[in-house]
């Protein structure tokens, strides 16, 4: 692979002889341009998650860093994790102390118990244009323990309308600027990448093993197999198509549901393994994964217009990060085994505001 597409962050910890040559060295050989030390700050600010008080205590805080620091080398307390892609050396809480004091404000929204639940879980998500604003959704939130992300895309200047991502990014595999926009804010969290996107070669494997699965997927054929592949294995699957706030539960992991086909009974399994054979959409593939007739009048319209005026059918960055956000607290709540419906709903912003406007 690449330089340029390198992705993984490297964790050191100067209390491994080995981690602590590196670090002399990298610092020495000049790949490093900026070097961030705010470990005094953080270490502070660890403190204050086991006594709040001792925000205005200077004394507490003093007895609460005491207690925390006993039997720790404070040479050697932490890690630097080295950005390679960017040339940075940042030093950090370890692990345990950087999830807890990273995650200390979604309490008690996530209980100290659902964010240790969620680091056992495995989250799939198959596209990485909508799908990159799940991603960091989730792992904003730590809803999972591992990531992975499926595509096999390049991001394009057009596609920055929605997607999060510089100048300086274009050209780069959109999995790549998944990967390290979420290593920049946490280096801990375990990615695996699916660089060929979801394809019958790979779908059983990128499945297994996980507990929900998110199809941001533009092609028919991938989004087919991998809702075979779910129904196989019992594994929810969650899509949002952003027109409308349209945003899908598909519960493959009950008995129920199962036995209705897929996609709450729209699509039988005959018809979704033509799907997983097909090169291209048709209007009926179409209707029967969204419902064309319960689309916006500007999503039909854009529709329509696809291959014509338009290069493909177009997306809001609004829509998309509200869809994303949606996406992920759904896949949250369903690796922590709460009991959704197998639905699909809308929760459109737009139809609210019309019908409220001053008139």
């Amino acid at each position: 692979m690449p330089d340029n597409h390198l992705w993984q962050p490297e964790i050191l910890d100067l209390s491994s002889a080995s981690d602590k040559t590196r670090w002399e060295n990298l610092q020495a050989s000049g790949s490093v341009q900026e070097v961030y030390d705010t470990l005094d700050a953080q270490v502070a600010e660890w403190a204050v998650c086991h006594e709040p008080s001792a925000k205005n205590d200077p004394t507490l805080l003093a007895t609460t860093l005491a207690s925390l620091m006993a039997d720790r080398d404070w040479d050697t307390f932490g890690v630097w994790v080295h950005y390679p892609w960017s040339a940075r050396l940042v030093h950090v809480l370890p692990e345990e102390a950087f999830v807890e004091v990273r995650t200390n404000r979604n309490r008690e929204k996530i209980t100290r118990e659902e964010t240790q639940r969620l680091r056992n879980a495995t989250i799939g998500v198959a596209g990485l244009s909508v799908g990159q604003s799940t991603a960091i959704a989730l792992a904003m939130e730590r809803a999972c323990g591992t990531l992975r992300l499926a595509d096999f895309d390049v991001v394009e200047l057009s596609n920055m309308n929605r997607i999060r991502c510089g100048l300086h990014e274009l050209e780069l595999p959109k999995w790549v600027v998944a990967a390290r926009a979420i290593a920049e804010f946490d280096p801990f969290l375990n990615i695996e990448i699916y660089d060929e996107g979801v394809n019958r070669h790979n779908v059983a494997e990128f499945v297994s093993g996980c507990d929900v699965l998110v199809d941001a997927c533009d092609g028919l054929s991938a989004k087919a197999l991998l809702r075979q592949e779910a129904h196989r294995n019992g594994i929810p699957v969650v899509m949002d198509t952003n027109d409308r706030g349209m945003l899908d539960i598909e519960r493959y992991d009950v008995d129920s549901v199962r036995s209705k086909g897929f996609v709450h009974g729209r699509i039988d399994e005959a018809t979704m393994a033509e799907f997983a054979q097909a090169t291209a959409w048709s209007p009926a593939a179409l209707d029967a994964f969204v419902d064309l007739q319960s689309a916006s009048d500007r999503g039909r319209l854009s529709l329509s217009e696809v291959g014509k005026s338009l290069v493909s059918w177009p997306q809001t960055y609004t829509g998309v990060a509200a869809g994303g956000a949606h996406a992920a607290e759904v896949c949250r709540r369903l690796a922590l085994g709460e009991s959704l419906p197998d639905t699909r709903i809308y929760m459109d912003l737009h139809e609210q505001l019309t019908h409220t406007a001053i008139r």
